[in-house]
């Protein structure tokens, strides 16, 4: 009661503070209580306690003390000084000056002693603050779990005989009219478990969501630790068998693990990225959006908000702000104080030494941890039986959409089930190159029954030729697989699970591919390890791996070895991964592992903290890795058509995907508004084994949603004619016009693009002086390839008539330059000066600074490393050249091939700026 009564006696109105506690007193009888602070903040505040508990003392009204704390230490007051500086739009000496701040560190949780002392003399309120929570019951997290959603199952049956009879229809439809006893053994293990823990309904519902999608032809995938049950997998929900693969169902649910917090099982599965909202549309209609609601993400302050924010609260120059926070996107804020403090202040012209350099090198650091802001989880739904606004706290978004203020941490601490739905491009893309071949063929494939062991689809792989496949795409991955050499789906699954930080990071990598070639003995620290780690070459990779070491030489339970995995999996619990790390090797050596190879082993497993693969995960990511390499080696041009009309996706720009068609012998066509469509195309050519991609007109640059889908919805009316047919009836502007004709998308009408341009211009009404008069200019000459090569990256970011990188390919060789084409030929320690389009930057944070460029030309790529060491005096060409040529030595270790730089410089190609959207740094 101590806000409106401050403020009553801060004024002198004592008869009004005693009216307004009696009103009080009318209302709440015997639940009233003042509550009074003391912080230290001077005589005002001692007198304002003084009259609070005078006033309460008079009215026979108890006071309690309270403390209304902000933050837990000193660290967290300089961040929450700094953040109610910044709030206000002022510096922290300006928010000083003006009373804004707290006066002292005393708004700090205090503890129960401290309290004692702080009050020694006046113990009442004390005693009143104990008696108040003594009377409170002990909060319990249970009261914030909503209760399970419902599923409407048919009369006749409850939830768990109507999950059994879809599952075992599912199993006779997966598994055949005859079920072995092994999966007839499994479905009735995990059914029994299921209706033990009354987890029935949270099946069906999730069923209940595949069943919708597929019935409106999304393609869709459950993948995690789902892929372990048997029940899924008949269900319909994930697609990889855990029979057959002998994949531990207690990874996914156990009796054991849920005890005591009714833990409900983590399902996630995949939606076509572009159709997910179709099913959370779906669950809001079908379980009331009262009783739904998408969790949250809270996202923690990094290095660059850090560094801005502090150095604006303490007055520095924004462009010097900037400057430093861009040198420091791959840090945690007390890392990027100390990175700082080290010489990269000096560096950029900061000086850190004097007290404000001190004071902003701590504010960076007290941002380690603190919560930034809140968005929307990508896939996180939680559903209940009744409103969930009687247990969560929710919100409404911008999109008009609710979401709990709940991120999955906090979910899994309070108990509370969510279902992901989430989106994945990679499936919408394999789902479209579906549909053009059942379209031209009349048979559909079927991701789950393509032939596993196609030796074509294996070739291709093997030539890491994966450009625009999903998960195997990456230069790091295709580098790995020139040397795996995947010869079966279970060597993807560890491919897919091996080029991750983690496994990089414990250098597991390199063992694992030498082992693999049988060039190096495969080899176990310990003899228990053997048939936990045969299978991947004796190199612990995947997360169920991780459980069973803890279990093999720790003696550790299920329960205890799934609650480390838990911990290694959540970048937030650092200090709790040291801690559980520790008891796992007091276990080892308690149980005569030495001390030395403990570890070793706890040193391996802090690898995987944030980044390691269960292995059913990675069987799931697998078979669609395998979908989309086995389209490219057998239908390419419907793989390029679902890439491309999926994208933005993927690792490549447009621009390398249609040159990696083209190589793959697609036939290419330029977009068109008489035979093309907002979408790429597929049209038949005189060999139908070679059908032509045509590309869309929604790739097109300078042309906005609004006109594409006015042109779209004209063109859906009746075919276009002309060129002044498509400007009235979609009621093109100049600008439109202009970038349609750059593009060639008149071509159909006008074969010269200056002159298709000035027919839109006089159809838009726009009659400009500047308009040809002469024949000559009516029929200008054409442009060369090298000029319309150039206008197509800057009208489409792609193009039909050649590479860039010809242009220049003679003046180059002139000079001693190779092309990517030469490199196979060469001898491994030669130096070459090579050039090409960057289409790759990357700079990942297992490579210790080092970055690495993907060159393009007209042939293929070239692998550039680019050493920390040479970073800085090249740093406008390596990281901001669209053309670059590097001088340095070949590399080449079996078919793979990089040129380790030495010196740099950007290439010239064209003669003007050269418009190319790279993957840059991500």
């Amino acid at each position: 009661a101590s806000g409106p009564l401050a403020s009553r006696l801060r004024a002198s109105d004592d008869e009004g503070a005693r009216r307004l506690l009696g009103a009080w007193r009318e209302v709440f009888g015997e639940r009233l209580a003042v509550e009074v602070q003391l912080h230290h903040a001077g005589g005002a505040e001692a007198a304002l306690a003084g009259a609070l508990v005078s006033l309460a003392e008079r009215e026979r009204v108890p006071w309690v003390v309270a403390h209304d704390p902000r933050y837990v230490d000193d660290t967290g007051r300089l961040a929450h000084d700094i953040l109610t500086a910044l709030r206000h739009g002022l510096t922290m000496d300006e928010a000083a000056a003006r009373g804004v701040l707290h006066p002292n560190g005393e708004w700090r949780l205090a503890s129960p002693a401290g309290m004692a002392r702080r009050w020694c003399g006046r113990e009442e309120g004390v005693r009143e603050s104990v008696r108040i929570a003594e009377a409170c019951a002990p909060f319990d997290f249970a009261w914030m779990r909503p209760p399970m959603p419902t599923f409407a199952v048919p009369a006749g049956h409850d939830d768990l005989s109507f999950l059994r009879a879809q599952a075992y229809a599912g199993a006779h439809e997966r598994w055949g009219a005859s079920l072995s006893g092994r999966q007839v053994a499994q479905l009735e293990h995990e059914l029994a478990l299921i209706g033990r823990l009354r987890f029935a309904g949270f099946f069906l519902v999730m069923w209940d969501a595949v069943r919708f999608a597929r019935s409106r032809g999304i393609l869709c995938q459950g993948r995690g630790s789902a892929a372990n049950s048997a029940v899924a997998f008949c269900l319909g929900i994930t697609a990889v068998d855990p029979v057959a693969h002998g994949l531990l169902f207690e990874r996914f649910l156990s009796e054991v693990r849920v005890d005591g917090k009714a833990e409900a099982p983590d399902i996630d599965v995949d939606f076509e990225h572009d159709r997910r909202e179709e099913v959370l549309d779906y669950m809001y209609a079908s379980y009331a959006r009262e009783k739904a609601a998408i969790a949250c993400t809270v996202q923690t302050y990094r290095a660059p908000n850090a560094v801005q924010d502090a150095m604006r609260a303490f007055g520095y120059p924004p462009e010097l702000a900037v400057s430093l926070s861009k040198r420091l996107h791959h840090a945690e804020p007390a890392e990027a104080a100390q990175v700082i403090r080290d010489g990269l202040g000096a560096e950029r012209g900061l000086d850190v030494t004097d007290a404000r350099g001190r004071a902003l090198l701590q504010g960076i650091a007290a941002f380690e941890g603190v919560p930034r802001m809140r968005s929307t989880h990508v896939g996180g739904f939680v559903l209940s039986s009744a409103p969930l606004g009687h247990y969560l706290s929710i919100e409404q978004t911008a999109m008009g959409r609710t979401i709990v203020q709940f991120d999955k941490d906090d979910l899994d601490a309070v108990g509370v089930p969510k279902f992901d739905f989430l989106g994945l491009g990679g499936l919408s893309a394999v789902r479209r190159a579906f549909d053009v071949i059942e379209r031209r063929t009349g048979v559909r494939p079927a991701m789950y029954r393509l032939p596993y062991d196609d030796a074509q689809t294996y070739a291709l792989i093997q030539r890491g030729e994966t450009i625009g496949t999903f998960q195997i795409e990456s230069r790091a991955q295709i580098a790995s697989i020139l040397h795996t050499k995947p010869e079966r789906l279970y060597d993807l699954v560890v491919q897919v699970a091996l080029i991750r930080p983690g496994p990089i990071q414990a250098k597991f990598v390199h063992p694992y591919t030498e082992r693999r070639l049988g060039r190096e003995p495969v080899t176990f620290l310990h003899p228990a390890l053997e048939p936990i780690l045969a299978r991947t070459q004796g190199i612990p990779i995947f997360q169920e791996q991780a459980m069973a070491i803890a279990m093999a030489l720790g003696g550790y339970t299920g329960a205890q070895a799934d609650e480390l995995r838990r911990t290694m999996g959540n970048v937030r619990k650092k200090d709790r991964l040291v801690g559980a790390l520790t008891r796992l090797r007091a276990a080892m050596v308690g149980r005569g592992v030495e001390g030395e190879l403990a570890d070793r082993i706890c040193a391996d497993l802090v690898s995987f903290a944030n980044y390691g693969f269960p292995e059913s995960h990675a069987w799931s990511f697998a078979l669609i890795a395998y979908a989309t390499a086995w389209l490219k080696a057998h239908h390419p041009t419907e793989f390029f058509y679902g890439l491309l009309n999926s994208w933005p996706m993927g690792f490549y720009p447009v621009s390398t995907l249609i040159h990696d068609a083209r190589r793959h012998g697609v036939p290419l066509l330029p977009p068109c508004l008489c035979d093309g469509d907002w979408e790429c195309t597929v049209e038949e050519t005189g060999d139908p084994a070679r059908p032509a991609l045509r590309i869309g007109w929604r790739h097109i640059r300078g042309v906005g949603t609004a006109v594409i889908d006015a042109l779209r919805d004209a063109r859906m009316a009746a075919p276009f004619t002309s060129i002044a047919d498509v400007v009235e009836r979609a009621r093109l502007t100049r600008a439109d016009v202009i970038a349609l004709a750059r593009a060639g998308a008149f071509g159909a009408w006008a074969g010269d693009r200056r002159q298709a341009a000035w027919e839109g211009l006089r159809a838009t009404g726009d009659l400009l002086p500047l308009a040809p008069a002469s024949r000559a200019m009516h029929h200008p000459a054409p442009l060369d390839r090298d000029r319309l090569v150039l206008l197509d990256y800057y009208a489409v970011g792609l193009s039909l008539a050649g590479h860039p990188m010809q242009s220049v390919r003679e003046r180059l060789r002139a000079g001693g330059a190779v092309s990517s084409r030469d490199l196979a030929g060469l001898p491994s320690g030669r130096t070459v000066t090579v050039g090409g389009l960057v289409t790759v930057r990357q700079r990942p944070s297992t490579a210790g600074g080092t970055i690495f460029l993907l060159l393009e030309d007209e042939w293929g790529f070239v692998n550039v490393v680019v050493h920390k060491s040479l970073v800085a005096e090249n740093e406008e060409v390596v990281k901001r050249a669209p053309f670059v040529l590097v001088q340095g030595r070949l590399e080449k270790s079996g078919a793979a091939i990089n040129v380790v730089g030495r010196k740099f410089r950007e290439l010239e190609v064209g003669d003007g700026a050269f418009v190319h959207r790279a993957h840059e740094f991500r």
